[in-house]
C-alpha cells in the first residue's frame, strides 16, 4: 500500500469513533498511543509517519512474502469464487470493471474502497483469514453493483459507516460467506463483527436475525433481490438498535 494513504488511514482509525477501530490498531501498535498526547492533526500524522518508516523498513521482507502467499492462495480458488459470488448475489460482474486490487498493509484493519474496487489486507494473516479477507471485500464490490440495481437512489454516503446501509452489507457479506456453496471454497466460518453480535432484534442477534431471514428465503428459492429488499426493510425499521454503538 502507498505510504501516505497507509498513514492517513491509521490516523483516521484511531480517532474514529464508531465502532471503536482504534483498539485493534493500538492492540498491534501500542506506542500509537503516544498520538493521543497531541492536540494537532500535523503533529500527531508525523509521529504516525516515523513510527511506520521504521515498523515498514523492519517488516520488509515479512510484507514481500505476505504478498506471495496471498496471491499463490487466491489463484487457487479465484476462477471459483467469482463464479459463486456472481451465482449467489444473482447478477454479473460489471464488464466494466476487470480488476479488483488489494494492497498488503501493516494496518489490522482492513478497510475497502468502493470507488476503485480496491482493499488493505494485514499482512500477518494467514493463508486461509486471507482468503477470507479476499472473499469478503470482493463480496462487497459484487454485492453493491447489485444493490445499485435494486435502489438505483441511493446516496452515495450511506454505503459507508455509519449508515444502516453500511451494517447491512456487512451483516449480509459474512451470511454470503457462510453460504454452503461458499463454504466449499473457504472451508471455515466467517465471523461476525463483535459489535453487531452485541446487538439483538426481538431477542436474537443481529448476525443470527439476519441469518435466518437468508434461510427462509433461499430456503423458499425466493430471488436475492426479494430477500435484500426485505432485509433492508427489516433493519431500517430497527435503525434504533444502532445508536448503542
Amino acid at each position: 500500500m502507498d505510504f501516505l494513504t497507509e498513514v492517513e488511514l491509521i490516523y483516521q482509525f484511531l480517532f474514529e469513533k464508531e465502532l471503536g477501530w482504534r483498539k485493534d490498531i493500538l492492540a498491534f501498535h501500542p506506542r500509537l498511543q503516544k498520538v493521543y498526547s497531541l492536540k494537532n492533526k500535523s503533529s500527531r500524522t508525523d509521529i504516525i509517519k516515523n513510527y511506520l518508516t521504521d515498523f515498514r523498513k523492519k517488516e520488509g521482507g515479512r510484507l514481500k512474502e505476505q504478498k506471495k502467499l496471498y496471491r499463490r492462495e487466491w489463484k487457487k480458488i479465484e476462477k471459483k469464487a467469482f463464479n459463486v459470488l456472481s451465482e449467489s448475489i444473482e447478477t454479473d460482474w460489471p464488464k466494466s470493471r476487470n480488476k479488483i486490487k488489494a494492497m498488503v498493509s501493516v494496518n489490522p484493519i482492513c478497510p475497502r474502497f468502493l470507488d476503485d474496487w480496491s482493499f488493505s489486507i494485514f499482512y500477518k494473516l494467514d493463508a486461509q483469514k486471507a482468503k477470507e479477507v479476499i472473499l469478503h471485500e470482493s463480496c462487497h464490490f459484487l454485492y453493491f453493483e447489485k444493490w445499485k440495481e435494486i435502489f438505483p437512489g441511493t446516496k452515495r454516503r450511506t454505503l459507508e459507516c455509519p449508515y444502516v446501509e453500511w451494517h447491512l452489507s456487512e451483516i449480509l457479506a459474512l451470511i454470503i460467506l457462510n453460504d454452503q456453496r461458499i463454504q466449499k471454497l473457504l472451508k471455515h466460518k466467517a465471523d461476525f463483527y463483535k459489535e453487531h453480535q452485541n446487538l439483538t432484534i426481538n431477542g436474537t442477534t443481529l448476525p443470527k436475525y439476519f441469518s435466518l431471514l437468508y434461510k427462509k428465503y433461499t430456503d423458499k428459492n425466493y430471488s436475492f433481490e426479494q430477500f435484500l429488499k426485505k432485509a433492508y426493510s427489516e433493519i431500517k425499521k430497527h435503525r434504533i438498535i444502532f445508536s448503542k454503538l
